[in-house]
């Protein structure tokens, strides 16, 4: 019997996760450490090499996490927080 055809499902707006660092950034360090051990997968951005985006997305410290889902872009400040974010999120 041939196989059926399941219809597509809907897309689900893909979830990405940008860590915003600097090179000076002691904080940054701690962090990356922690989202290795947690096992999260971000994208590593230097907001001193994309200062246009760290502008549009209002980036003014590091470590800052954004969580990008479809249109909508949520700011997560400093290390505590992104913390928070990622221990609520990979249960």
């Amino acid at each position: 019997a041939a196989a059926e055809e399941k219809p597509a499902a809907p897309a689900q707006p893909q979830r990405r996760f940008l860590l915003f660092t600097t090179r000076t950034c002691p904080n940054c360090a701690t962090i990356k450490a922690f989202l290795a051990e947690q096992g999260t997968e971000y994208e590593l951005i230097l907001a001193e090499e994309h200062r246009e985006l760290s502008r549009n997305l209002g980036i003014m410290q590091a470590p800052t996490a954004v969580i990008v889902e479809g249109n909508k872009a949520t700011k997560y400040v400093g290390v505590s927080k992104i913390k928070n974010y990622v221990l609520s999120h990979n249960q």
